[in-house]
């Protein structure tokens, strides 16, 4: 159904249109649950459970199978319980600044459909990083659940300022504490002072200046979440090296995010004048896929600390793909554009039909390369 009638209605909208009325629709049916009901209807089943060879433990937390939601389409919190009955096995919520942004002007999302691609300049928006912890207050998911924090999107906080906006909103998700992982965005392309934080420099004066609200939040509190950073495909192999050595530099880092959206616009099968014509923003969903899994690689080489793929996720086999590269996790945000609320039990169905076949007793970065 979604496929041959909800897809070909939102994508008779624009981009923006058919996010925001779903995003709107989602939020409605956790308002209502009752309509959920119907979620059969595109392919969801009504009970969801994962084979057990496909649960991983990473920083103390079980993950029912690879295949969590990838930070901005929940924005809001708003819609954890609809996202973990889709069969989600973790969230990142987000990206929540430390002050509320309406984010750029529309329109600031494009389909790349040629791709099976998206571009967009959302631009950060969300109520800030207060009101979304408390909309986040109002659920209790059994699945692990990410906080993803990045740079109120405001071209004069830069530097110091900068810093400070990071440590409130990292601030006030410690003292909310419910949050399982925390992922430092260091990389969104889609506001007006772009990357700020990614480059080695200010990403260790970054780190360093939130020590302290590390350390403050660690006396008041038993433990502190690990804490991720999301990082961009663009990256290239040296400057990817000084960000793991900051990494590991610093104690409370424990994982990576790979990756967030790329600016590169080489190699896509859309028009280039229609491409040129979207103009900025961050490319997401197929079209960076080779891009994501090399940095995969190439983080995977140069750290033990785990990693969660990104870039292009939405079959059993990019998933195989990512964890083969060395990600132990993966998130997906445009396969769901794509594919519908059923991917993600397509997914975890295809990689247990998969396993089966090969005779795989277990799914992990080491046993993925023997499924492809």
């Amino acid at each position: 159904m979604y496929q041959t009638l909800l897809r070909p209605l939102l994508f008779s909208l624009s981009s923006d249109q058919a996010h925001e009325l779903t995003i709107k629709g989602a939020a409605w049916s956790v308002r209502h649950p009752w309509t959920q009901h119907f979620l059969p209807a595109v392919g969801v089943k009504r009970t969801f459970n994962a084979s057990t060879y496909l649960s991983t433990t990473l920083w103390g937390l079980t993950f029912a199978h690879p295949v969590g939601l990838a930070a901005g389409f929940d924005k809001e919190g708003q819609l954890v319980p609809l996202m973990e009955r889709l069969g989600f096995s973790h969230l990142d919520i987000g990206s929540m600044t430390a002050r509320p942004s309406k984010g750029n002007p529309t329109p600031r999302s494009f389909r790349l459909k040629a791709d099976a691609s998206l571009i967009n300049r959302m631009g950060l928006n969300n109520s800030g990083t207060p009101s979304v912890l408390h909309h986040l207050s109002a659920f209790s998911p059994s699945i692990p659940l990410s906080v993803n924090i990045a740079k109120t999107h405001d071209p004069t906080i830069l530097g110091e300022d900068g810093i400070l906006d990071y440590a409130e909103s990292l601030s006030h998700t410690l003292r909310w504490g419910g949050a399982d992982l925390i992922t430092l965005n260091v990389s969104c392309p889609n506001t007006a002072e772009g990357k700020t934080f990614e480059n080695p420099e200010p990403l260790a004066a970054l780190l360093k200046g939130l020590n302290h609200t590390i350390a403050e939040a660690g006396s008041e509190s038993e433990s502190i979440p690990p804490v991720l950073l999301k990082l961009s495909c663009d990256l290239e192999k040296a400057v990817l090296s000084e960000i793991v050595d900051l990494a590991h530099s610093t104690p409370w880092i424990q994982g990576f995010v790979m990756s967030n959206t790329s600016t590169r616009r080489d190699g896509l099968q859309e028009p280039s004048s229609r491409v040129t014509a979207m103009g900025k923003g961050g490319l997401s969903g197929r079209a960076i896929s080779a891009w994501s899994t090399q940095r995969i690689e190439w983080l995977a080489s140069m750290t033990s600390y785990p990693i969660i793929g990104i870039g292009g996720v939405s079959s059993a086999q990019d998933v195989l793909e990512k964890m083969a590269a060395g990600a132990a996790l993966v998130q997906l945000y445009t396969g769901l554009v794509y594919e519908g609320p059923a991917i993600v039990q397509q997914i975890v169905k295809d990689l247990e039909h998969i396993m089966r076949q090969k005779g795989v007793d277990r799914l992990s970065p080491k046993t993925a390369g023997q499924l492809l």
